[in-house]
């Protein structure tokens, strides 16, 4: 894992392992945090030690200036080291003219041809790719001088050496404000690091890895043209001439708060960065737009991509009723079903991807949704087992909404069936009639009757009863004679049936159906053989003549499928 690079205290020190300067990488300390003046949300960064020495500015011999003609130029934003330092050029390709009398630092404008570096490589060249894009431009404040109209002015660079105001020095004008790392003569000295020892022209047994050295500021001393602000071993203040090349360059930037470093530091002490690019923000986000309080949602969101192959997951967010943001899900799923709390007026999430190095993306916000509030109807009762029934039957219940003003629903089942979808009144009992028409469409066996209730908003109630259906017994009949012109004596008659093994089957006819009592004549083996069936009644009391005739079955305990398909026939 990793941190943020804020997350250090001012004086942490801090490298990028691919950002090298004479072949090693550049250790830096942290000077401050969000330092007033520099791009916000920034970390400033100064080499921990003197990393050259170099002159500031080289001797410029075409000037009209005749200190600035023997000293060099002490105006930063002229100056050779500011070019070197913001230059990624490769070697001996940096450094180009800033105004007509500007030289090259060679060998021939540095005071006793120490350390020129018009051959070197930019300062930048030897950077990561990573860190170099990393860099905050930075305005910042120098001292001038007299010649150049004295006071301040700002400039803007990558790579930039401190002003005196900034390392709490008191120079010839205010530049800028006091960098936190510096409190006093001991927080400014610094020590060379031993390859700038060794690869020096300038040679003094006091230049040594274990002893202090001096090192450049930014700022002009005002008086002289020539002579550039530097702090001395001791930790105080002093100036020199700009074209002295055994002065150390200790140089500073600014870098983003969040980007990231290792958990502990290496064993020189320092915090690794991690260069590592958060991932994208997710392509999408969905909530429904039908947001009932009470019951659940599934939010689900887009995917985001990592460049740098480690991404981890998501978080995402919720806001409700305008509050804070809570953090409800972090995981690798891209979907999350989540509990409303009866009573929210209404709710909206976000959501970011994060990596394996702690970076996350920006957030995808959902549009605000209002939560509705709604009580589902109740149907009164329980869900329950009616027992047996033998014939068609009624069950009441009372449907309730307590949300006034709202459309109940009520659809009625028979096993998963639909009978009837009316619209029911709160409070109003009603019934579920099962119809004989209905009844003798159901096979014996176990049944389910089903009431459903919704209101406007989806809020539904479903009250379920079973029942069991036992009829052992059939008997079918015609609901009225068919008339006749004449005493019917004959007939013949089909009846298509399933009738299990130890039922009982009969068939009887008449021929004067319209008396109170009539006479009933057992046919059964006749229709069973297929004959033709002979009526040997000859009166009757009603009016007219009307055949009927009935059929009879009784199961007897019998197992196994038993009814009647149709019945057909003729009669003279």
């Amino acid at each position: 894992m990793a941190k943020a690079l804020s997350s250090l205290a001012v004086g942490a020190l801090v490298k990028d392992t691919g950002t090298l300067y004479n072949g090693k990488p550049i250790v830096w300390k942290i000077a401050d945090k969000g330092h007033t003046g520099y791009p916000s949300g920034s970390v400033t960064l100064i080499t921990e030690k003197i990393i050259s020495l170099k002159c500031f500015d080289a001797i410029e011999s075409g000037n009209s200036d005749s200190n600035r003609r023997s000293y060099g130029n002490n105006r930063w934003i002229y100056s050779n080291i500011r070019q070197w330092l913001n230059s990624t050029a490769a070697a001996g390709k940096w450094y180009s003219a800033q105004h007509s009398a500007d030289a090259a630092p060679t060998n021939a404008n540095v005071w006793s041809n120490y350390n020129e570096y018009d051959q070197e490589a930019g300062f930048l060249a030897g950077f990561s790719a990573n860190f170099r894009a990393a860099l905050l431009e930075t305005t910042h404040t120098v001292g001038k001088a007299s010649v150049d109209g004295g006071g301040t002015e700002t400039c803007k660079d990558k790579i930039f050496f401190a002003s005196s105001t900034e390392v709490g020095l008191t120079g010839d004008a205010t530049c800028g404000t006091k960098l936190a790392l510096f409190s006093d003569d001991n927080s400014r000295k610094a020590y060379p690091t031993a390859e700038c020892v060794s690869k020096s022209e300038y040679t003094s047994s006091s230049l040594n890895a274990n002893s202090p050295w001096w090192w450049w500021l930014a700022d002009a001393y005002a008086s002289h043209p020539c002579s550039v602000r530097y702090v001395s071993s001791s930790g105080a203040m002093s100036s020199n001439y700009a074209c002295i090349g055994h002065l150390g360059v200790r140089p500073l930037c600014n870098l983003s708060s969040s980007i990231l470093v290792s958990d502990n530091p290496d064993s020189d002490g320092a915090y690794t960065i991690v260069w590592n690019q958060a991932p994208t923000v997710p392509g999408s986000i969905t909530v429904p737009t039908d947001v009932r309080g009470g019951s659940n949602l599934t939010v689900s969101w887009g995917t985001s991509t990592d460049s740098d192959g480690n991404l981890s997951g998501y978080i995402l967010e919720r806001q409700h009723d305008g509050g804070a943001w809570e953090q409800i899900y972090k995981g690798i799923n891209r979907t999350y079903t989540d509990a409303i709390t009866f009573g929210w007026e209404n709710v909206a999430y976000r959501v970011k991807a994060y990596d394996s190095a702690g970076a996350a993306s920006g957030y995808k916000t959902s549009a605000t949704r209002t939560v509705v509030n709604n009580t589902a109807p109740t149907i009164n009762g329980t869900d329950s087992n009616l027992g047996t029934k033998t014939g068609p039957f009624n069950q009441g219940y009372t449907v309730t909404d307590p949300d006034s003003g709202q459309t109940i629903t009520v659809v009625e089942k028979i096993d998963g069936v639909q009978k009837r979808s009316y619209n029911a009144t709160s409070g109003q009992n009603y019934s579920f009639n099962v119809t004989a028409a209905e009844w003798v469409k159901l096979l014996n066996g176990s049944h389910k009757l089903t009431i459903t209730a919704t209101d406007n908003y989806g809020g539904s109630a479903t009250r379920t009863y079973t029942f069991t259906k036992n009829e052992t017994e059939i008997e079918l009949t015609l609901s009225a004679p068919l008339d006749a012109d004449d005493m019917v004596t004959k007939a013949i008659m089909s009846v298509t049936r399933q009738i299990p093994a130890g039922a009982t089957f009969s068939v009887e006819m008449c021929n004067n159906g319209y008396d109170a009592s009539p006479t009933w004549e057992d046919v059964t083996q006749a229709v069973i053989s297929g004959n033709k069936i002979f009526l040997q009644n000859k009166t009757k009391t009603a009016a007219k003549w009307g055949f009927n005739f009935r059929i009879k079955v009784n199961r007897n305990g019998a197992t196994g499928d038993c009814f009647i398909v149709s019945a057909g026939g003729n009669f003279e």
